[in-house]
């Protein structure tokens, strides 16, 4: 499994912003922690393998708190495959949840769809996570999207960076860090990804000055395939590139 995620190259991203989730692969919960705006403060496990875990009686969940999520980066990554949750400000907040209320966030993790609104003003949660295999199909409800353009920018920088530094691991004083894209940037391709696309790491190609890199959409398969198959999605036409100014260390979009 970790081999399997690890050799991903591509970010794939499909957004509706009807109701604020997106689905993703080749971004992480890890990715997600280290930069989301208001990260969450303790979460409600609506399906999960973890053993260290709180129980709430009144709605038969486990959940973590603050001080148990700084453990997460250290888990194997096994542990975040099934891994669904929301967070929630306080657990006397949770012991409030109505017997339909659980029953919907049971579906939520079952199925991986809504019944109603999935942000609960009981619970004033800003996230609804959920994976089976953690990197390789993700499905997030952000209650602000922006906070999704955050992440995204972090995973393309980690992207970015395992090509800039592929081959200065015997020289790592030489190393120099990749900027951020800035997410106005970034929500350029934002009519692509409602549709689907990729950001294809798996054909950038790096000069002594520039990393450019694809973005393309119309995909031969959807993008759920990618829970069962550890191949890259083909797709068929190039619309704009990513562009890192290795010199400047600047970024740039440009439309085909």
């Amino acid at each position: 499994m970790k081999k399997e995620l690890s050799n991903q190259k591509s970010i794939y991203i499909h957004m509706d912003n009807v109701i604020n989730n997106v689905v993703t692969s080749g971004i992480t919960f890890c990715d997600f922690m280290q930069v989301v705006p208001a990260p969450p403060e303790n979460i409600l496990l609506i399906k999960h393998h973890f053993k260290d875990t709180s129980y709430n009686a009144h709605t038969a969940f486990h959940y973590l708190e603050s001080n148990d999520l700084k453990q997460l980066k250290q888990a194997p990554l096994i542990k975040f495959n099934n891994f669904c949750w929301v967070d929630f400000e306080d657990i006397e907040l949770v012991n409030q949840l109505s017997p339909q209320e659980v029953a919907e966030l049971l579906y939520l993790a079952h199925t991986g769809r809504h019944l109603r609104s999935p942000f609960y003003y009981k619970l004033q949660n800003n996230f609804v996570y959920l994976t089976k295999k953690d990197g390789r199909y993700n499905k997030v409800y952000y209650r602000n999207m922006n906070h999704f353009y955050v992440v995204l920018s972090q995973a393309i920088t980690r992207k970015t960076e395992e090509i800039v530094h592929e081959k200065s691991f015997l020289m790592p004083n030489r190393r120099k860090g990749v900027a951020l894209p800035p997410s106005d940037l970034l929500k350029k391709m934002m009519k692509y990804f409602k549709e689907g696309a990729c950001i294809s790491f798996a054909h950038a190609e790096k000069s002594r000055t520039q990393l450019r890199v694809p973005v393309g959409i119309e995909f031969d398969e959807d993008l759920s395939e990618l829970e069962d198959s550890p191949e890259e999605l083909v797709y068929n036409e190039v619309v704009a590139e990513l562009v890192y100014d290795l010199r400047r260390s600047e970024w740039d979009y440009i439309e085909k």
